[in-house]
């Protein structure tokens, strides 16, 4: 009788944990003042897109790859991007406003309106990758790893989101970001609670050490889309200004690097668990329930609510800049369809590892070019304060931007 009561408080302790925080924080984001707040509203967005593009799939992914290292790898996956965080945020301090007046040099114009091409293209394989990732979802949630299926249940959303897209548009939609930030608390509060318990119950120890190679470094490169998100800011221009959009992406960054780092370093205890022979893009499900049995349920939701608000978000992003674009030779309609049928060709010629990849150096492409507008701005403005430490400053981030597309590889490559 003991022991059965001993093993039910050691059953329901972790479930209360989880559950309370995840209800007390996403009641206190729902609170009126915060909710109505301009500053929220400005960070919950490029915060929400950050922790959205990848949360569930890192830690397995450098469980694989990094073993006890991977705290370090992810505290350099968001040293990079917030160093491109700085180069946006330059690019809405000085190249916004020159954009508009009609003053910016020639050559960043160029590379600007490149980018947004690059961009364009990139949500394209942003939405076939959030939607991979729901399909491989869903079917976790059933007990079932199949390739095929979760492909074709991909291209069955993706056919959804052109036709309704085109015909109707996706008004209805909210976004989630009290509710999924409320479920990652609750995943945090749940792995301190375990990590204290192993520890003092006198069970906390690392895995085995496993030292990483230049092939597994090049792993962690192709993950920077995990970190993708804060870009967001930059085209929020008709909502908030300038100076405001500036601070909340630097707060969203700071914000979502702490998540990141404290959620694998606590996930460390829970790597000597073995990943599942298959589905491993997925395998954050299996092992939660050693944190909390209410977490797989809880995660599940998470991920697929996160993974089609994600996915929507993106579509409606590239459909608009399409139009955009091609000065509206291509329709939002139009722009739907072509994000579509690049998805579908993306999802049945790649595996989950290798869209996970193509989406990093697709943003590292685009990040490589705002970095190198910002570059550039500062070179042939004079009116820029320190301006060739700047240039150089974001010539090296473009740098860092070009050293993912070119050798960034999938967890399976």
């Amino acid at each position: 009788m003991i022991h059965y009561a001993v093993a039910n408080r050691e059953i329901l302790i972790p479930n209360f944990i989880v559950i309370a925080t995840t209800l007390v924080l996403t009641l206190l984001l729902f609170a009126k003042p915060i909710e109505k707040s301009s500053w929220w509203a400005a960070t919950a967005i490029p915060l929400a897109s950050i922790i959205g593009s990848g949360f569930l799939v890192v830690a397995p992914i450098l469980q694989m790859s990094m073993g006890v290292y991977a705290p370090f790898a992810m505290t350099g996956l968001v040293t990079v991007a917030y160093l491109i965080g700085a180069a946006i945020r330059f690019n809405i301090h000085h190249v916004e406003p020159k954009l508009a007046a009609g003053t910016l040099h020639p050559a960043p114009h160029t590379l600007e309106i490149l980018s947004q091409w690059a961009l364009a293209f990139a949500y394209v394989v942003s939405v076939t990758y959030y939607l991979a990732l729901f399909g491989d979802f869903a079917l976790r949630g059933v007990n079932v790893v199949n390739p095929i299926l979760s492909h074709t249940i991909t291209t069955a959303i993706l056919i959804f989101i052109a036709v309704y897209g085109r015909y109707r548009g996706f008004n209805f939609l909210g976004r989630f970001e009290a509710v999924k930030l409320g479920i990652i608390g609750g995943l945090l509060a749940g792995l301190a609670y375990g990590n204290y318990h192993a520890w003092a119950q006198q069970l906390w120890h690392l895995p085995p050490v496993k030292e990483p190679t230049l092939h597994d470094w090049r792993i962690v490169l192709g993950m920077l889309i995990v970190v993708q998100g804060f870009e967001t800011s930059r085209y929020l221009g008709d909502k908030f200004p300038p100076m405001l959009r500036i601070r909340t992406m630097r707060y969203a960054q700071w914000i979502s690097a702490g998540i990141y780092i404290v959620y694998i370093t606590l996930m460390l205890y829970y790597f000597n668990y073995p990943l599942p022979p298959e589905g491993q893009d997925t395998a954050i499900i299996t092992l939660s329930r050693h944190v909390a049995t209410v977490l797989p349920v809880m995660l599940l939701a998470l991920a697929l609510i996160a993974q089609f608000d994600a996915a929507i978000a993106d579509a409606q992003g590239g459909a608009g800049l399409f139009e955009e674009l091609s000065k509206r030779k291509i329709t939002v309609n139009t722009g739907y369809i072509i994000i579509a049928v690049g998805g579908i060709l993306i999802v049945w010629s790649s595996n989950i590892f290798q869209i996970i990849t193509y989406a990093s150096q697709a943003f590292a492409v685009y990040y490589m070019l705002q970095s190198m507008v910002a570059a550039l701005t500062a070179a042939k403005h004079e009116d820029i304060p320190h301006r060739w430490p700047k240039f150089f400053g974001f010539a090296l981030v473009a740098s860092l931007a070009a050293t993912v597309v070119i050798f960034g590889i999938p967890a399976g490559g």
